[in-house]
């Protein structure tokens, strides 16, 4: 420790004031202890005859051998000094006064603090026998220095040592760190190219992207360096997005880069699907052309010149149909019926045109009806359904709420505002004027909200408003669509088979269970196995299904 004279110490030392709460008996400690040690009394022999040694498992006081005593706290160090009483008195700031006297003796007060008579003697409590006991912890540091033979040195010592040196990273470390600081570096949000939700990328007028602008003011460290309107600071901005936008410091340092350095290694998942080659064959028409009706009132009138009637349509003997006869003996005899079937390709050229396609006879006229007839219809979306007692409805909306299911999963008047139905009806017996016609026989399917009706087929009968009238007419829609499209062909074949059994078909569970079955009135499901069948025998006597010449050509392996 340096030495001072009386002069020197009195230019050093200020009066230093220490302030600790009542009753902290280690910041008193730590005060007189801080005072002891700057005043000119303590030196280096004071602090190392004071300091603390375990020696033989006691601690001893005294410079000597052994392993020196610190403790954590001053309080423990000092145990001996009765101090507490002292450190209750204390309220505010004190100062710890250090005073020499005759041979060399020194004495310790406290000044302020609220003590009594505003100064209190405490050496007894802190000096005994002489010693300074608060300076015990601490510990002197010298100043020394060793002289070495530099050159001696160098012939005995490794003057290259590589041990501090840091081993370089690993590869892996590199490549693992690489993308770390890709990520960090990349725009955390990524841009939304299809705001409009169309499945292509919103473009201005001249192709460009166009938030291309924004995302750059919110993420880029060009923008941000070049441009006082970013909404982020150049030190926490992200990788420019494209190379022409970017300024000279970053015009090889963007995401554009970056994809155009990895582009070549992945030829291989980036590459276009080889598509399937269609070696099927173009189908060509076997015949020159075909027989066209340019309007409804247009047809071909088919006749026997040989004899009056063609075979099988002598209204006085109508082959297609069961025959009940009487026997010799008075028994009934039914003569069983050939039943027909009607096919036709048909081109459906606008949305409004009603009419007859084929026909034999009325079988829906007031008097005498027999026959049979193949017709289409329209219904419209705005069509109003007349229902005594009920609001007047249109079949847009009656539709989307009965009609759950149409040839699969289609839906009507989604795609159009008028649909277009095909029916066949066949009379075996009866009239239509009675309202209920048991006798008629109807193609109309049943559907998922709409179920199949035993009799009372709808007649297409409108109000003087031009409403449909009755709530019969709701099933117009459950009758064999067709699709609207202008250019396709359509092969339209209807049946009549009098095997079926349509009567057991609206009987108990039978009809239960599949009255908005459509497959089930199209003679598809057997009721006793609930099996899928070309011929059931059972739903409707009178059915009509359709194909598409597209569809048609596909299924027989043609390319279309």
């Amino acid at each position: 420790m340096a030495q001072y004279n009386q002069e020197e110490n009195s230019d050093l030392i200020q009066q230093t004031y220490y302030e600790i709460g009542s009753g902290d008996l280690e910041g008193l400690l730590d005060a007189i202890a801080d005072a002891l040690i700057q005043s000119q009394y303590v030196n280096i022999s004071d602090v190392e005859s004071n300091q603390k040694f375990i020696r033989d498992g006691q601690i001893k006081t005294g410079q000597g051998e052994g392993v020196l005593a610190l403790f954590q706290k001053d309080v423990e160090a000092n145990a001996e000094d009765d101090l507490q009483s002292i450190a209750d008195q204390i309220t505010g700031e004190f100062a710890v006064n250090i005073n020499g006297g005759a041979d060399n003796t020194i004495s310790i007060s406290i000044a302020g603090g609220g003590v009594q008579n505003d100064s209190l003697d405490i050496t007894e409590l802190v000096i005994g026998d002489g010693n300074f006991s608060n300076t015990s912890q601490f510990i002197p540091i010298l100043t020394t220095k060793s002289n070495i033979d530099i050159e001696r040195a160098k012939e005995f010592l490794d003057t290259n040592i590589f041990e501090l040196l840091p081993e370089g990273d690993t590869r892996q470390s590199r490549i693992i760190r690489f993308f770390q600081e890709l990520n960090a570096l990349l725009p955390p949000t990524l841009p939304e190219f299809d705001g409009n939700s169309d499945g292509r990328v919103d473009r201005d007028e001249e192709g460009n992207w166009i938030s291309a602008e924004q995302y750059s003011q919110d993420n880029s460290i060009s923008y941000s360096q070049d441009n006082t309107d970013g909404n982020i600071d150049e030190e926490d901005a992200f990788i420019h997005r494209l190379t022409g936008t970017a300024n000279d410091t970053n015009s090889s340092r963007t995401i554009e880069d970056i994809y155009n350095t990895i582009l070549p290694y992945l030829t291989d998942i980036l590459e276009e699907p080889i598509l399937p080659q269609d070696d099927r064959e173009e189908y060509e028409n076997q015949s020159s052309g075909y027989l066209k009706f340019r309007n409804l009132n247009q047809g071909i009138i088919i006749r026997n010149t040989n004899q009056e009637f063609t075979d099988g349509l002598d209204p006085n003997n109508l082959t297609y149909l069961d025959i009940v006869e009487i026997g010799e003996s008075d028994e009934e005899i039914i003569r069983e019926g050939t039943g027909f079937t009607i096919t036709m390709w048909v081109r459906f050229l606008d949305k409004v045109s009603n009419g007859t396609l084929f026909n034999f006879g009325n079988p829906t006229r007031s008097e005498n009806p027999f026959g049979f007839r193949l017709e289409t219809f329209v219904i419209n979306k705005d069509d109003n359904i007349e229902v005594t007692g009920e609001p007047l409805q249109t079949f847009g909306d009656y539709t989307p709420a009965n009609h759950q299911g149409l040839q699969g999963d289609k839906q009507l008047f989604k795609s159009t505002d008028a649909e277009r139905f095909v029916r066949l009806q066949v009379r075996e017996f009866g009239d239509f004027a009675t309202g209920t016609d048991e006798g008629l026989r109807d193609s109309g399917l049943g559907y998922p909200g709409i179920r199949k009706f035993p009799n009372n087929p709808p007649d297409l009968d409108k109000t003087a408003d031009g409403n449909f009238f009755g709530s019969d007419e709701r099933r117009l829609i459950n009758y064999t669509h067709i699709p609207q499209d202008f250019n396709e062909w359509y092969f339209i074949c209807a049946t009549y088979n009098p095997r079926v059994n349509e009567v057991d078909s609206f009987v108990g569970d039978i009809y239960d269970e599949y009255q908005t079955n459509p497959d089930f009135w199209l003679n598809h499901i057997d009721p006793d196995t609930n099996d899928f069948k070309a011929n059931s025998l059972y739903g409707n006597k009178c059915k009509v299904e359709i194909i598409s010449r597209t569809d048609l050509l596909r299924a027989r392996g043609f390319k279309v």
